[in-house]
């Protein structure tokens, strides 16, 4: 799981502040009762003090909305593209609604500017019954169905499994420890097929801070109660778990912004789940490293070595570090993971796999040239491997069913130059040393 914090300012995460104490602040923000659609006055304020919860289930701010889902569209297509699967947990229903606009909205305007030919139903409201989406959940769950982005209250809090969902958002508040497991949970299942092992988890509201809580459900409230996945219109939070006061809400100017407040991956410390900064996570696992690799050419050494290399990411796992995760966060997914750690622990310069391979090919013709033609066509065929898999795509008994590389001969060819390994490790030292 990954994890985008991006949320500070009036949308999130605020500032203690008391009230809409200012009447010109307020009457340009424009709040209005969530329920009657009116605009709210000073004098119609009942409390000394509003907090992040109060936003879209008491008091609705025209450009609050606008303003995270914008922000929220911006990270999907930074991550993958705005056409993932994708469960939005809002506040209330009619917030609901708004932010399934909104999404359509930021969606129609990219395809126009993209020149794609947008998609029927890319976000919808999903509260239970047919007429309120849930006739959508199924073609969500379907792994080969299109179903992007369903904007709900706790409908999809539990029970449903949906097949590769890319990312879990959150628009609403928490207390509830139990609560926020079993939303996140929603995006936590393996998808074998696809190779998907990870979601991304977009915090708006701090629910985040709930990691690593412990799991108190308080006496049930008299006449039983809470959302309960019913598709009601409260969106109330039972607080079970250890309750945490939402932050306060700024004076609202005439206009609002979404402030990053970081970007963090979840791990576990001292048998608990915590958010670890990138910057700390990238910090840990590069001294872990360097620890048993001081400097660039023994790091390559290690590399070259598969067991040594094997033992190396055991020992970061083992840590609960993940390069692949770290990788992602850094936006380096088209780099092998030798150049993750080449660059930050040792201040190489990081070549992308295919800018890798043309380095490789390029500035050893003259050694292809001495060798016997097949086996030139083999370790040729190397430098194409690590372009499609990287490091592991060397090691894999797959290399040799490759048709060039079997066509050239395979392992047979090498021994025309040497022993298979003592070759294999030369032209991975001349791979990595790019």
């Amino acid at each position: 799981m990954a994890i985008s914090r991006p949320a500070k300012s009036s949308s999130a995460r605020p500032q203690s502040t008391h009230g809409f104490s200012q009447r010109p602040r307020c009457s340009a923000a424009r709040p209005t009762n969530i329920k009657t659609g009116k605009l709210i006055t000073e004098e119609d304020l009942s409390k000394d003090e509003y907090t992040g919860r109060d936003f879209d289930d008491e008091l609705f701010i025209d450009m609050r909305t606008p303003a995270m889902c914008a922000d929220l569209f911006k990270l999907l297509c930074e991550n993958g593209g705005p056409e993932q699967k994708v469960i939005i947990f809002c506040t209330r229903e009619i917030h609901a609604d708004r932010v399934a606009m909104q999404m359509n909205n930021l969606y129609a305007k990219w395809c126009r500017e993209n020149g794609r030919e947008s998609k029927d139903h890319y976000a919808f409201k999903c509260m239970g019954g047919a007429n309120n989406g849930a006739d959508m959940i199924e073609p969500m769950r379907g792994s080969g169905e299109r179903a992007f982005i369903a904007c709900t209250v706790d409908l999809l809090e539990a029970g449903v499994d949906i097949e590769r969902l890319n990312s879990v958002v959150f628009f609403r508040y928490l207390k509830s420890a139990i609560k926020f497991y079993q939303m996140v949970g929603r995006g936590t299942r393996i998808h074998e097929e696809t190779q998907k092992y990870k979601f991304w988890l977009y915090d708006y509201t701090g629910v985040t801070d709930l990691f690593g809580t412990d799991f108190l459900t308080p006496p049930p409230r008299p006449g039983g109660g809470g959302g309960g996945g019913n598709g009601g219109d409260d969106g109330e939070d039972d607080g079970g778990g250890v309750i945490q006061e939402s932050p306060p809400v700024p004076v609202i100017p005439g206009q609002t912004g979404i402030i990053g407040l970081g970007r963090f991956i979840p791990s576990r410390r001292d048998g608990r789940d915590v958010m670890i900064p990138v910057e700390e996570y990238r910090h840990e696992m590069i001294q872990r490293v360097l620890r048993e690799a001081g400097n660039l050419d023994e790091f390559r050494q290690l590399w070259i070595e598969s067991q040594d290399r094997r033992k190396l990411i055991e020992h970061l796992q083992g840590d609960n570090l993940s390069p692949d995760l770290l990788r992602d966060f850094e936006r380096m997914t088209d780099y092998d993971n030798y150049d993750l750690f080449a660059h930050h622990g040792y201040h190489a310069r990081a070549l992308k796999r295919p800018e890798r391979k043309v380095v490789y090919l390029t500035g050893n013709e003259a050694w292809f040239a001495s060798l016997d033609p097949k086996a030139a066509t083999v370790l040729k065929g190397l430098g194409h491997q690590f372009e499609v898999g990287g490091t592991e795509a060397l090691e894999t008994p797959t290399l040799w069913e490759v048709p060039e590389i079997k066509a050239a001969g395979g392992l047979d060819a090498l021994r025309t130059i040497g022993t298979p390994v003592a070759v294999m490790k030369d032209a991975k030292t001349r791979l990595f040393a790019a």
